[in-house]
């Protein structure tokens, strides 16, 4: 799991990918991370994937967000391929019209939906995390 953070508010989200090969139980993916600073904890949050990773540093919220982007793969891959698509589709993944182990999601979440669901104040800042898996 690789994860690249630049730092410039968000304006608007950018199209995410994931190609899942279930036969070789991996997952390639482009994935929009949301980085925040909450009292004393750093956040990442993917809200494609709805999980998040913390810690008292950047550095220690990119090391649980990639721990936890790992669980969450080894644990998708304990179901059918049928139910794999499923839980996918289900986090508002779409599959692509012609390359059917591609999902796509352009997502429509905004900072302000981020900022309500945690409660955050309107000064908070935001970095942009793209992540790749």
């Amino acid at each position: 799991l690789n994860s690249y953070i630049h730092k410039y508010t968000i304006n608007i989200m950018r199209e995410e990918f994931i190609k899942v090969d279930y036969k070789k139980k991996s997952i390639k993916a482009h994935l929009n991370g949301v980085g925040f600073k909450e009292g004393d904890f750093h956040i990442i949050y993917l809200a494609s994937l709805n999980i998040s990773g913390y810690g008292e540093t950047t550095e220690e919220a990119n090391e649980l967000i990639k721990a936890t982007l790992k669980d969450f793969c080894t644990n998708l891959f304990t179901n059918s391929e049928a139910k794999v698509y499923s839980i996918l589709i289900d986090l508002g993944w779409k599959r692509n019209r012609f390359f059917k182990k591609k999902l796509e999601t352009l997502s429509e979440t905004t900072f302000e939906d981020i900022r309500k669901e945690f409660g955050l104040p309107a000064d908070t800042v935001v970095n942009n995390i793209p992540v790749a898996i």
